[in-house]
């Protein structure tokens, strides 16, 4: 029941946390708890195909062992991935597969070995192992359990290749948007880029992370998307007052908002978008903001923005640091936040350092 028990919290780990590497990490302790192990390790066969690299082990000299590899075909290891079968070897010396190679390199000393292949949808994906028994000798309950194990190890790995799929084709739309932006006036090429560039830059200075520096780089990069659509009706927002201008300039924000609210992944830099021509006296628009009430994100990416202007003008390297120094004083508690002004400010230092 302990062991099924492990098994359903490993299970539940895996709806709640994201680090691939804490997971695989987490698998392998619990192959070494439950199976009464020395030591246990995941590792994953390579782009190649060609050979096998320790992903997570435990044990005395589980970090030393991350450093190496393994062939296909070659160990036991090599033969499980080789052959999609399990092993169970309880005495590796009696065994021809078992090189002893690793061992000798890393100071442990394999005994006994109970290896099983790691499959993702009908693909191997590599091999986990359970090694040096404690007590007794490995049984075919001990594959049973480590199958389990193994399964979960095949579900978070893949999820991660998933993600990671999912993350490069949103990243190269994104950048697809971005150039389509820029696209109508040449001046504007790599705009996007700068901007979040520097907007990140900030972001750091200020100890921005997590969701909320993700959020900003998205915001950074789309926060011209409203030129695409100022002229379509369709997008601009019921909530324009008939007195404010209409300008692609002053609608913009707004139409930009509301172009990515209704998209899950990007709704959350919606605000940012909107409000990332507000200025803290309150001379900005659309809605005349003031000081905190404009989100800090916003004020993060309108310096940002601003700095870019003097980059487009055709300021290089000093002239820019120095040029981008002064509006950012001159504009600081009037356009910009004075603690935006100072993450920037230290920020060029480095850079010009």
């Amino acid at each position: 029941m302990n062991q099924v028990n492990s098994i359903f919290e490993l299970a539940r780990n895996l709806c709640s946390n994201q680090d691939v590497d804490s997971l695989l990490n987490q698998i392998t302790v619990s192959v070494e708890r439950l199976l009464g192990t020395e030591a246990a390790s995941i590792l994953l066969l390579d782009s190649s195909k060609k050979q096998l690299t320790f992903k997570a082990a435990t044990g005395e000299k589980g970090s030393a062992i991350k450093r190496f590899y393994v062939p296909m075909g070659q160990g036991i290891a090599g033969w499980v991935a080789q052959n999609g079968k399990p092993v169970i070897i309880n005495d590796v010396e009696s065994d021809s597969r078992f090189t002893g190679k690793i061992d000798k390199s890393s100071g442990f000393s394999t005994k006994s070995i109970l290896a099983i292949p790691l499959f993702a949808q009908g693909e191997l994906i590599g091999v986990c192992e359970a090694l040096n028994k404690i007590e007794g000798q490995f049984s075919d309950s001990d594959q049973n359990v480590l199958e389990s194990l193994g399964a979960l190890a095949a579900v978070v790995i893949n999820n991660a290749r998933v993600s990671e799929d999912y993350r490069n084709f949103f990243s190269h739309t994104l950048e697809i948007i971005a150039t389509a932006i820029e696209g109508a006036d040449s001046r504007m090429t790599g705009h996007s880029f700068r901007v979040a560039q520097t907007a990140c830059q900030i972001g750091r200075e200020m100890g921005i992370q997590g969701e909320d520096y993700k959020n900003l780089y998205y915001a950074g990069i789309l926060h011209d998307i409203g030129f695409l659509a100022v002229h379509d009706l369709r997008y601009l927002p019921k909530v324009v007052s008939k007195t404010m201008e209409r300008t692609p300039e002053h609608l913009h924000p707004l139409v930009g908002a509301e172009l990515v609210k209704d998209i899950r992944l990007l709704a959350p830099i919606a605000p940012i978008i909107r409000h990332h021509h507000e200025f803290v006296d309150g001379s900005g628009h659309p809605d005349g903001l003031v000081g905190d009430d404009i989100p800090l994100l916003s004020r993060i990416l309108c310096l940002a923005e601003y700095m870019d202007d003097i980059f487009m003008k055709g300021a290089v390297r000093e002239d820019f640091y120095a040029q981008a120094a002064q509006l950012a004083q001159e504009g600081s508690g009037k356009k910009f936040d004075p603690k935006v002004v100072n993450a920037f400010l230290a920020s060029v230092n480095q850079a010009a350092a």
